[in-house]
């Protein structure tokens, strides 16, 4: 174990577990804001990795996922309310970071879910963090663009009648707990998944499966509200944001890769970078495609953080 694990109330009164690492005479500390379904020791190998830099970090488990409060009596079931809510908690756990561990943290880091949270909050708040990498952000929803609206259809269609906490069609009986397929959508490396499956054996109370109406609902509103903001009438093109490193999944069918770089492709503090062949957890993925994030993360502490550990090339 790598983390430092614990839990607190936040304002909302729901319990957020969280976990720290900080290596002695840590240059700085990251903010791992995670992807759906996920829970902290999965990104284990990343806090090791990011200890090489010299750099402490810090993630936690959103309300409904990992060992955070779940919201909903189907426990495994994905659910939130509104992204809003995850922006709450991780205003809360910065609070207590500053508060109870004092520390600060000066990069964002974030996954699929977490780059819709980061930047709704970098929208907000462009001075909250000196800047921002964000892996294959969930800034629109994979696959042809029919399945798209009809998943918003039926979410929406669905919340309006009252079953947001109600799996979508065919999510019941979805688990993060299936052998290793070839195919699957989110690593080619066996190992990597089975070290995550082994990890929910041991821990059930961790798991997350398929998705509620009223997750995907939510995260299409923000997506919604995230592209209103950018429209060029809105002077978005100018507008104050941190310098961030966008990396792409060269081969992800979870989200749009076009959705991102028609949202940010041209904006001026915006680096965009594509992994080819790589499919949608590029930090569960095999060697020879982590290598090639490592080095977009090590180039990216070059240009926006030159006090930091050096690039290791």
């Amino acid at each position: 174990m790598t983390f430092a694990i614990d839990r607190f109330t936040g304002q909302s009164g729901l319990t957020l577990r969280y976990a720290l690492h900080s290596p002695e005479n840590a240059l700085g500390h990251v903010l791992i804001l995670q992807g759906r379904g996920e829970f902290i020791e999965r990104y284990n190998e990343t806090a090791r990795e990011l200890a090489e830099h010299g750099l402490g970090c810090v993630t936690f488990d959103f309300r409904g996922q990992g060992g955070s409060t779940r919201e909903v009596s189907e426990s495994h079931m994905g659910y939130v309310g509104d992204v809003g809510h995850y922006v709450e908690d991780t205003h809360d756990v910065l609070r207590n970071l500053a508060d109870h561990h004092d520390i600060r943290c000066d990069l964002l880091l974030t996954h699929s879910t977490g780059g819709l949270v980061g930047m709704h909050m970098l929208l907000e708040k462009p001075n909250l963090f000196g800047s921002a990498v964000m892996i294959a952000p969930f800034f629109g929803l994979g696959g042809p663009d029919w399945i798209a609206l009809a998943a918003q259809f039926l979410s929406a269609g669905l919340c309006r009648y009252g079953f947001n906490k109600q799996f979508l069609p065919g999510q019941k009986l979805l688990s993060p707990l299936q052998p290793f397929a070839d195919d699957n959508l989110l690593t080619s490396d066996r190992a990597r998944y089975e070290r995550n499956v082994t990890c929910l054996q041991d821990n059930p109370d961790l798991v997350v499966g398929g998705v509620s109406a009223g997750w995907l609902d939510a995260c299409f509103r923000a997506q919604a509200e995230l592209s209103r903001r950018v429209l060029p009438d809105n002077d978005f093109a100018t507008a104050t944001l941190p310098p961030i490193t966008m990396v792409l999944s060269g081969n992800d069918q979870v989200v749009s890769n076009r959705a991102t770089q028609e949202l940010f492709g041209d904006h001026p503090s915006v680096t965009m970078v594509e992994i080819p062949e790589a499919r949608h957890e590029i930090l569960q993925e095999s060697d020879h495609l982590r290598a090639l994030f490592w080095q977009a993360f090590d180039q990216h502490l070059v240009n926006h953080h030159h006090n930091w550990a050096l690039p290791r090339f």
